[in-house]
């Protein structure tokens, strides 16, 4: 398995092909299956998921930026349902929160948004790890 840092840098940015489909939509957005990522420097290291549909939009970190190991959490059942082999690169998102203070901000870890990035579609999915939380401190 290669986890990778930015890999979201070879996706053109604001263009057609940066459009990820969701087939079930997300956790409490099954109406919304098409999500445009967006990059805007003034976020980073944070990225927009932006509905196709509404006007929905998540901001999303990919998690290695706070846990090294956590693509190894992933069962590889998971990666297999959207067309990955154990040698492909992964993607993965989680939705996060921004608190008032850095200390305060936190992401979902336990339901990440998973990615095939060559085939541009993706699902969310829960991990039933105990030491992953929906509101999983970024710092």
């Amino acid at each position: 398995m290669k986890a990778i840092a930015p890999i979201w840098r070879s996706i053109p940015v604001q263009s057609k092909d940066t459009v990820i489909h969701f087939d079930e939509g997300l956790i409490g957005f099954s109406d919304c299956k098409d999500f445009r990522v967006i990059e805007d420097d003034r976020l980073a290291p944070f990225l927009l998921l932006q509905s196709s549909q509404t006007r929905v939009r998540f901001l999303v970190l990919e998690p290695s930026v706070v846990m090294f190991d956590y693509y190894s959490r992933i069962p590889a059942r998971e990666w297999e349902l959207i067309g990955l082999s154990p040698s492909d690169h992964r993607l993965a998102f989680v939705i996060c929160v921004l608190g008032a203070s850095p200390k305060e901000s936190t992401g979902n870890f336990q339901a990440p948004l998973i990615i095939n990035y060559s085939k541009m579609i993706g699902r969310q999915l829960i991990l039933t790890d105990a030491a992953l939380s929906v509101r999983q401190p970024l710092m």
